[in-house]
């Protein structure tokens, strides 16, 4: 009975923080239609807020609780509640790269000002408490589990019982029928962000204590109640807070379980619990329990107009000519930063091919990255006998490293995919998020990977190694691992001809596909899946045919990347860190359609404007990550503001533009003559038929 409340009670205590993290988050949910990715981070921020009052200016405990509430809860929620209604009717791409914008700007602003280094805000509740058995229950968590029990129960009357209640749920799917039964729209959603506001606010300021104030590791246990909240379907308020608490048990249980063993990769999976909670809700629950809620799903105002501007031999030809010229162009000593920004490009080309060709979202497209960089890396330093025991211990040569790296992420883009199969929109970003997190907390650790974090060599064609551990070393051997075509690409001109080689083939299939009927079939897809279903198309088969497609690209890509630096890591804020593939859907995101430009500028945006003046100055540097979240807020909320004719033409094109919500509407071109049959062409219709027109 002692052992069982070692783990019980400790476990309620965590779970009652998680619940009230899910409680927020499900809130606004339920009441605007918006995944709010930048829960964490509010949780965060005011953690901060009250670090502070409480310890910095040496404030009692309430006033500078209630400060925090005041300013992150309240005021923040209300900016937010205006945020969420420019992006009501938005596409699923633009609410992530807002909410993602806004995850960025909070959390380089707190590491701005207070530094990356952990702050201890002490305990502020009483730890005292009696004791049952060997475990001591303290007033403190008594209290909070007290709080979170109330607050459930609160919110569970007050959306069953009450007309305001009523309202939040009403006000999601049709505000304007909403204002004809006497109903204020802009209060009922304020009321609901701010509410939801202050219960992140609230456990980021009861997480703190425990954890310390960290806006990364507050961020991620935040994150964390993404399971509860898909335990409770995103919507109900008893399931979710339910899911909190077992989870809470769980992730105290099963460590004690896991370290009896003495492999990492095992040892991590308790603390993953969360995670995987997320992934198989999304994997099992009925498709028909996860529907999206929003205006955007009752009706659509607006027709996209173009999946992506058309792609000229002249334009591609100019590109070319440029992307030579580079090395002859830029100091040496910069050329290697335009290798990683080849490297970033292949892999932007792949999530571009997935978001604008087919209107579907990945958020762990590093993740592919990393499989495909860790894979080619030990091919070509340990061979198959190093990597995968009993095959055989042969060294393989750069390309074919580079080409198997990719091909082993080709089965987790169809694990990926399964969720896109069965669900749409909103959820498939939250799968893939929660994919790109457990294959970092877990994967990364297993030997196959990084194997506990250390650095996996990776090799240039041309250059020395050693093998890790060992006293061996190769020498450079034409048409071995060390050699390739006799070309030295330790030079780092040479090797960016390499990476741009690569970028090229890359390229070059993302045209093909693009001009094939496979490329039309899928931007049918993207307008209507339904309509093209009912054309007698499978779409299950094209979902999980582009998400692997997408995820050997990135594989590639990450193995070209490794090659810049010659290594890997899989270490928390590094290379393949799970943030960075939100800010690579963000980035995207207002870089434009084009399938090669878009990419190019996305890539440039992250890897060489750095390096730049003013961009290289230590202010620049403290606060890039703000003007980057600020700027991509901006420009989500853009088409909303009317502010298209400022933005040009492609800022108009993204204004009503749709990019795989799930809508049902087909987009149409009606051609009428005088005497002749109507001509309508819809997408679905053009994919089929094979480009032709069709006659009514």
């Amino acid at each position: 009975m002692n052992q069982f409340l070692n783990y019980l009670v400790p476990g309620i205590a965590d779970g009652s923080v998680y619940a009230l993290a899910a409680l927020g988050l499900v809130l606004t949910y339920k009441t605007s239609g918006v995944f709010n990715f930048a829960h964490g981070a509010l949780a965060a921020t005011a953690a901060y807020v009250f670090y502070e009052g409480y310890v910095e200016q040496d404030w009692p405990w309430p006033v500078a609780f209630l400060l925090s509430l005041l300013l992150v809860g309240v005021i923040g929620g209300l900016l937010l509640e205006r945020m969420a209604s420019l992006l009501s009717s938005a596409p699923t791409v633009t609410t992530v790269v807002a909410t993602v914008g806004l995850l960025v700007l909070l959390q380089s602003l707190m590491t701005a000002i207070y530094g990356a280094a952990d702050k201890k805000s002490g305990d502020f509740l009483p730890t005292g408490g009696p004791t049952v058995g060997d475990v001591r229950i303290s007033y403190g968590d008594m209290m909070v589990t007290g709080f979170c029990l109330a607050a459930a129960a609160g919110l569970f009357v007050f959306f069953d019982r009450t007309r305001m209640g009523k309202a939040m749920t009403a006000v999601v799917d049709d505000p304007n029928l909403l204002s004809l039964q006497k109903g204020n729209p802009s209060v009922v959603r304020r009321l609901s962000w701010v509410l939801g506001a202050c219960f992140a606010s609230t456990s980021g300021m009861l997480l703190a204590p425990k954890l310390g104030v960290s806006v990364n590791v507050l961020v991620l246990i935040v994150i964390a109640a993404y399971g509860a909240a898909a335990v409770g379907l995103f919507q109900n308020l008893p399931l979710t807070v339910g899911g909190a608490f077992v989870i809470g048990i769980l992730v105290n249980y099963f460590p004690s379980q896991a370290q009896k063993t003495d492999s990492l990769f095992l040892q991590s999976l308790p603390r993953n619990i969360p995670f995987l909670v997320l992934l198989l809700v999304f994997l099992f629950v009925p498709a028909r329990k996860l529907t999206e809620r929003g205006v955007r799903n009752a009706r659509r105002f607006k027709p996209p107009r173009q999946f992506s501007p058309p792609v000229t031999r002249g334009g591609m030809a100019a590109l070319a000519l440029l992307l030579i010229a580079v090395p002859h162009v830029v100091t040496d000593t910069d050329v290697t930063v335009y290798s990683g920004f080849l490297a970033y490009a292949i892999i932007f080309l792949s999530l571009g091919m997935l978001l604008y060709m087919s209107g579907m979202i990945s958020l762990c497209h590093l993740g592919f990255a990393a499989l495909g960089a860790t894979t080619s890396g030990k091919l070509m330093t340990l061979g198959f006998f190093g990597w995968l025991p009993l095959i055989g211990d042969k060294t393989v040569s750069w390309p074919v490293a580079i080409l198997i790296g990719g091909l082993v992420a080709v089965p987790f883009g169809a694990i990926v995919a399964i969720p896109a199969i069965r669900l749409a929109g909103i959820y498939v970003a939250v799968a893939t998020f929660g994919f790109g997190i457990l294959l970092q907390q877990a994967f990364y650790l297993a030997p196959v990977m990084f194997d506990n974090g250390a650095l996996v060599q990776h090799p240039r064609p041309g250059t020395e190694f050693s093998v890790p551990g060992t006293s061996k070393r190769f020498e450079p051997v034409e048409g071995t691992t060390a050699g390739l075509f006799g070309i030295d690409f330790n030079n780092e001109k040479n090797y960016y001809y390499l990476a741009l080689t690569v970028f090229f083939l890359m390229a070059a299939i993302v045209l093909i596909i693009r001009r094939s009927r496979l490329g039309a079939l899928l931007r049918a897809m993207s307008d209507s899946g339904v309509a093209l279903e009912a054309h007698g198309a499978n779409t299950n088969v094209m979902r999980v045919a582009v998400f692997c497609l997408s995820a050997f690209m990135a594989g590639v890509g990450g193995g070209v990347l490794a090659g810049v630096t010659q290594s890997a890591s899989g270490s928390p804020g590094g290379v393949f860190d799970y943030t960075t593939s939100l800010v690579f859907v963000a980035i995207l995101g207002f870089c434009g359609r084009r399938p090669i430009v878009s990419p190019l500028l996305a890539a440039f945006a992250f890897a060489v404007v750095k390096i730049y003046p003013p961009f290289d100055s230590p202010t620049m540097i403290d606060y890039r990550g703000v003007i980057f979240g600020a700027l991509a807020i901006f420009v989500a909320i853009a088409p909303a503001l009317n502010l298209g004719r400022f933005l040009g033409p492609r800022g108009k094109e993204r204004d009503g533009e749709d990019s795989g919500t799930g809508s049902t509407q087909w987009r149409e071109r009606i051609d009428i003559t005088p005497g002749q049959p109507i001509t309508v062409r819809t997408d679905a219709d053009l994919a089929l038929v094979g480009g032709k027109e069709r006659s009514s």
